[in-house]
């Protein structure tokens, strides 16, 4: 085949047309004001630790915020870049829609035409993440929106927040650019599926949304329009996770892709004011997530198989933590004790992999990137280990030094978890 890879979707020829149309009634805004609420997707509790330590002069949290400062000075002067300048469309023919082509599959080498494209398990297909789509845009979008939003939060600088509430107004707000509610159109199979319920792990982060959202909240910035479509949106999205197709698939699945997802859906509940169902959704974590995807010696079987096994572990474990994290803060909730009538828990589940990052066992299952597992044991396992215990607040390296693990960590983490 040529090296040029063709998509087979419309390509962009004409100016679009936008009308403008006011908010639907579909949801009623919840007279609840959001300007107190903590932050949701992060924990202020570890933020303000940060605060203090920058206030006395740590060296360590002083030299993270400068980092953090160099990274929100490229932040501001970046372009927004909406979904809407895509190159490729999807086959709902809706520019607004979020497109992006599944990362693992590959044109068919024995296909003149490629089509339909065959997939290879942990190969990313550079193709899929190219500007064409919106993966990465969307995925720097999110980015961008992180490191504004903590400049702002640790300097109160406005020049942080402005061009954070910006980025929202094109992505969410303004008719001509922002994008629909929904993932009806992500991880496409091109030559077989139009979209597939895999995209909805692309918006795992939506939280990075949902937190620039609050801390403006708090300075009031938004106008009671924007306010509105903020909510409406927000609503329609959290609407379309749990009743579409999709959504209902993914919510459906026995590994890491069913806890990302309730990772965004619990977040959206919580601030959407729906704690109850954020609450069911939770407790149900105990039996749907931890008991069906961690064995009784700790093992994630569905994660081990695939071909970046210490990737996916670490994965799950890690959004199984959020999720915990979500109960504990504002829900009453602890996963982190729960353990089923077979054995199965989360704590189990850290413990399986302790030994494989201190190099007292041999991991034998498939690991095709990252320079192999022994590698991303210390490179990924070992630093997400340790923001787990900051934020759950519970003890999984044992007869380690004070240090271990840390000098893994960066200027994000180090501000978000403060260790």
């Amino acid at each position: 085949m040529n090296a040029h890879i063709s998509f087979p979707f419309k390509k962009i020829g004409y100016a679009l047309s936008i009308s403008f149309c006011c908010l639907s009634a579909t949801h009623t805004m919840a007279n609840t004001s959001h300007e107190t609420t903590p932050l949701i997707y992060l924990d202020e509790s570890r933020l303000e630790i940060s605060k203090e330590k920058i206030k006395s002069n740590d060296l360590l949290y002083k030299n993270a915020l400068k980092g953090l400062r160099s990274q929100a000075k490229v932040e501001l002067k970046r372009e927004i870049d909406p979904v809407t300048n895509k190159v490729y469309i999807p086959a709902s023919g809706d520019i607004h829609d979020y497109h992006s082509i599944s990362p693992y599959f590959w044109p068919d080498p024995d296909k003149e035409d490629g089509l339909p494209w065959v997939y290879r398990d942990g190969q990313i297909n550079p193709a899929t993440r190219g500007p064409e789509t919106d993966q990465i845009r969307f995925k720097t979008m999110l980015t961008s929106l992180n490191a504004l939003n903590l400049a702002y939060y640790f300097t109160g600088n406005k020049k942080y927040s402005k061009k954070s509430a910006d980025i929202v107004r094109a992505w969410i707000i303004n008719d001509d650019t922002k994008v629909n509610p929904n993932i009806n159109h992500g991880q496409a199979i091109p030559g077989k599926e139009d979209g597939t319920n895999f995209g909805v792990i692309e918006w795992t982060d939506i939280g990075k949304l949902v937190t620039t959202i609050q801390l403006l909240e708090r300075d009031r910035i938004w106008t009671t329009y924007e306010k509105q479509a903020l909510q409406q949106w927000l609503n329609e999205y959290h609407d379309w996770l749990t009743t579409s197709e999709f959504g209902m698939l993914q919510d459906t699945r026995q590994n890491n892709h069913a806890t990302n997802y309730d990772y965004q859906v619990v977040g959206l509940q919580i601030y959407l004011n729906k704690r109850d169902e954020a609450a069911t959704r939770v407790e149900n974590a105990k039996f749907k997530r931890i008991a069906v995807q961690i064995a009784s010696d700790g093992s994630q079987p569905h994660e081990l198989e695939r071909t970046k096994s210490v990737n996916y572990t670490v994965n799950n474990l890690w959004a199984l933590a959020r999720v915990a994290d979500l109960g504990n803060r504002f829900l009453d909730i602890d996963l982190w004790s729960y353990e089923s009538g077979e054995g199965s828990s989360l704590k189990k589940g850290y413990d399986f992999v302790v030994p494989y990052i201190l190099g007292e066992k041999e991991w034998h299952w498939e690991q095709i990137t990252g320079g192999g597992a022994e590698q991303q044991l210390k490179n990924l396992a070992t630093p997400m280990f340790r923001r787990t215990e900051l934020l759950l607040g519970e003890e999984i390296f044992y007869n380690v030094s004070d240090s271990f693990g840390f000098e893994k960590f960066d200027d994000y983490d180090i501000l978000v978890y403060a260790p």
